[in-house]
């Protein structure tokens, strides 16, 4: 028998347990109150700032990211994933939310789906588990209105294979339950919490996954028309002078990972974002 497509294997990897579930909609929907995006404060910025009318998340999962945007910033959003589970989650939460009307969530694949042009375009983890990420950034650049922005986050190449070899060491060594175990630890939550395991079956388990480059991304910014404005690896500071001398410094972040993983046991993913801008017109 043919072994499943990589998407199918994906697919099939989320259906009993997405990524971010917790065992609760309360809960879930206490995530949304206590931590509204404060990870990317120039994705806050933009929310708060009244010019995004409304945004499309593409794999949005449970629908964290949708739902604080609509519950904390007033943003309204469509959040689209393939996973049924994971959407009836997103949906119940923003009911418990009192979201009726603000958000909205769609059953689709996101490399099928293309919705109108949105002001806002966010990717947060995903594109890394698409059989070609490249292809799929180029889809969802497509959903993006000119003048506005596209949001994506990625796995780090230079951090992520520190972790990596770490977690999945512990497992081959000594068994899922001994890297869950340390993995829990550098959460610092317990480890027979579903919320604990449903991020370390997807950080350390998950059957398809591709590590980037802010290098790389640049290209992919230029191919599809856009420029970058911020991004995780200067710690969202301005951009000055050439967006390429700054990729450089970007292997810096192997000698962080090993440091947070390995000396310290602090999770350290390896994971890393951009904001993007489209110009209103061509050229």
């Amino acid at each position: 028998m043919a072994e499943p497509s990589i998407d199918r294997q994906v697919q099939t990897f989320y259906a009993d347990l997405p990524f971010n579930y917790c065992d609760t909609d309360e809960e879930a929907a206490r995530l949304v109150r206590d931590n509204p995006l404060t990870a990317y404060p120039d994705l806050v910025r933009l929310l708060a700032g009244g010019t995004v009318e409304r945004l499309v998340e593409f794999a949005c999962g449970t629908g964290w990211c949708c739902n604080a945007a609509a519950a904390c910033y007033g943003v309204p959003a469509l959040g689209i994933d393939f996973t049924a589970k994971a959407i009836d989650r997103a949906r119940a939460v923003a009911d418990r939310l009192g979201l009726a009307g603000k958000v909205r969530f769609e059953e689709g694949d996101l490399l099928a789906a293309l919705p109108p042009p949105a002001p806002l375009v966010v990717c947060i983890g995903a594109l890394h588990h698409l059989p070609a990420a490249r292809a799929g950034f180029l889809h969802i650049a497509r959903a993006g209105a000119p003048g506005g922005h596209l949001f994506v986050g990625l796995y780090h190449r230079p951090g992520r294979r520190v972790f990596l070899d770490l977690l999945r060491g512990v497992a081959d060594r000594e068994g899922e339950r001994a890297a869950l175990r340390r993995f829990a630890a550098m959460l610092g939550r317990d480890m027979e919490d579903r919320l604990t395991l449903s991020w370390f079956r997807d950080q350390v388990l998950h059957p398809h996954e591709t590590q980037h480059t802010l290098a790389e991304t640049l290209d992919w910014l230029d191919q599809a028309g856009m420029r970058l404005v911020s991004t995780s690896i200067n710690r969202f500071a301005p951009i000055d002078g050439s967006p390429a001398a700054l990729a450089e410094r970007e292997w810096e972040y192997e000698t962080l990972s090993r440091r947070a993983n390995i000396d310290e046991n602090r999770f350290f993913p390896g994971f890393f974002t951009i904001l993007a801008h489209r110009p209103e017109a061509a050229g």
